[in-house]
């Protein structure tokens, strides 16, 4: 095919074990997404020894490289000084991950709260995204890197489709996720993608029944994965995929559905 998505799957299947997770990508053909740098108990400590450890181990990786940040309690647009200074930190170590490493696509979540219903909370927290976001992207512009932005909690794309047009950089696009969208939201993967357009740039696959963020195989759950890739297909759009699925057994049972049901759709 001339134009493909690329695959990854998420370092996630072998948890905190990263010479697995890259044996399994390269068994399956696929990318690696590192989900997880490290134990985040040990960051503080053994930040470099960690990130030398995981240069090592993706010395063996056969295909592509791309990175989640972090984002466990992180909080960018937060009041308190403190939870803002301990967000700033993971991000900047995340990029500073991605740039050693090589990854050239890096995840992060907005950490929105979609409970809070006040115009206020929602106006503040785009604002001081932006002033975040402004310093931070141009850092990825230097070093040739996309950072993305994910939906978790969002009920729709507004909020991130607007940071990502405010800074107007190629180098901050979104990424969806289509378990997130099943769960949280009541407008279709394919509305999102649609709305998304050209802003779309990386994608985490797996699948739910609309109660749980179970990350199951695509097989397992109430999304169709057919209208999805059709729309991709539409809107001659090729984001990278990532099978965010914990499952071995799940994982590997959706990367042969994927492709097979993607070389029909796309032809090959």
């Amino acid at each position: 095919m001339k134009n493909k998505s690329e695959i990854f799957i998420s370092s996630t299947v072998d948890y905190h074990n990263i010479y697995g997770a890259v044996q399994t990508a390269n068994e399956l053909g696929t990318g690696l997404e590192i989900s997880r740098f490290g134990r985040l108990k040990e960051l503080e400590d053994n930040f470099d020894e960690t990130l030398r450890i995981y240069k090592d181990a993706i010395s063996g990786l056969e295909n592509g490289l791309t990175l989640h940040g972090f984002f466990s309690n992180l909080c960018i647009p937060s009041n308190d000084p403190l939870i803002y200074e301990a967000s700033v930190k993971r991000y900047y170590q995340s990029f500073e991950i991605a740039a050693e490493l090589g990854a050239k696509t890096v995840v992060f979540h907005t950490c929105f709260n979609n409970l809070l219903m006040q115009q206020q909370y929602r106006d503040n927290f785009f604002m001081r995204s932006l002033e975040f976001f402004k310093e931070f992207i141009p850092h990825f512009e230097h070093e040739g890197i996309v950072a993305t932005i994910e939906n978790v909690h969002e009920k729709d794309n507004e909020l991130i489709r607007n940071i990502i047009a405010a800074i107007n950089s190629p180098n901050l696009k979104a990424t969806i996720d289509i378990g997130h969208c099943n769960i949280h939201s009541n407008i279709p993967v394919s509305g999102w993608i649609k709305d998304y357009g050209i802003m779309l740039h990386h994608m985490h696959f797996h699948n739910n029944f609309g109660n749980e963020d179970a990350h199951s195989s695509l097989k397992k759950g109430s999304l169709e994965i057919r209208p999805i890739l059709e729309t991709l297909k539409a809107m001659e759009l090729y984001p990278q995929i990532t099978f965010e699925i914990f499952n071995r057994e799940d994982l590997y049972e959706s990367v042969e559905y994927f492709k097979r049901l993607y070389g029909e759709i796309f032809g090959e």
